[in-house]
């Protein structure tokens, strides 16, 4: 398994308890939009057995031509220990990354994509605006929807910079209003869509999407595929509302 041991070089404040840690990408490393990888913390590998209480998920919020690689991650109340250890971090740290992969990486099937995120989802769907924005082949039309009670939207200054007659954004704080927006957008648009966020977030934008008459082959989730059928198949597991 390949790893890379990482230096912070940057770690910005993006509001609402959000950061992005930011480090040097590696000459020899290369990876697609809707990336991910597994963050292990200083001293993780360290013993006989892994820390696992040290390590996560992240999606990659850069793309490669950004000349570095990044994640953006949440406080939330009741920190765990590998958000406490990585709140403590600082600049020069090592961070390693490993079990790099993508679910999320464009299709360009000449039809509109749009972007279902819920709070600080959207450092997923950041690289595939980006993505899009550099290269529209294929793609007519890119729509993001992202909703955050807080208000504080996560890239949002950046990302509505970015918006031209092709791109839009909607930043939403009312679950009410966004999904309503969805709802619209459903039943106006041949569209691909990409859903990020808590797993009951990704039940409800399902449900929502197939009474819309949108099929399973038009929904990607950032999911392996053997947990797939738990949100594609199981209309009780939640109750949309």
């Amino acid at each position: 398994m390949i790893k890379y041991k990482l230096k912070i070089i940057d770690v910005i404040d993006e509001g609402n308890d959000s950061k992005t840690y930011l480090f040097e990408k590696p000459e020899d490393f290369s990876w697609e939009e809707g990336s991910h990888a597994h963050i292990g913390l200083s001293g993780f590998d360290q013993g006989e057995k892994p820390n696992k209480n040290w390590v996560r998920h992240m999606s990659i919020m850069t793309l490669p031509d950004e000349g570095k690689i990044g994640f953006t991650t949440r406080a939330k109340r009741n920190l765990s220990e590998f958000k406490t250890k990585l709140f403590s971090a600082s600049i020069g740290d090592d961070v390693t990354f490993f079990k790099f992969g993508s679910r999320m990486s464009l299709m360009r099937s000449e039809k509109t994509i749009v972007l279902l995120s819920m709070g600080v989802g959207i450092a997923t769907m950041r690289p595939l605006i980006k993505a899009y924005l550099n290269d529209k082949s294929n793609i007519p039309k890119v729509i993001s929807l992202n909703i955050d009670s807080s208000s504080e939207f996560v890239y949002q200054n950046e990302l509505d910079q970015l918006t031209d007659a092709n791109y839009m954004n909607h930043w939403i704080k009312s679950r009410t209003n966004y999904y309503e927006t969805l709802q619209q957008l459903a039943g106006s648009e041949n569209a691909i869509y990409y859903i990020v966020g808590s797993d009951l977030f990704i039940q409800e934008n399902i449900r929502c999407l197939k009474s819309a008459n949108v099929d399973k082959d038009s929904i990607v989730i950032d999911k392996k595929e053997e947990m797939q059928s738990m949100f594609f198949d199981n209309d009780d597991l939640f109750a949309f509302i």
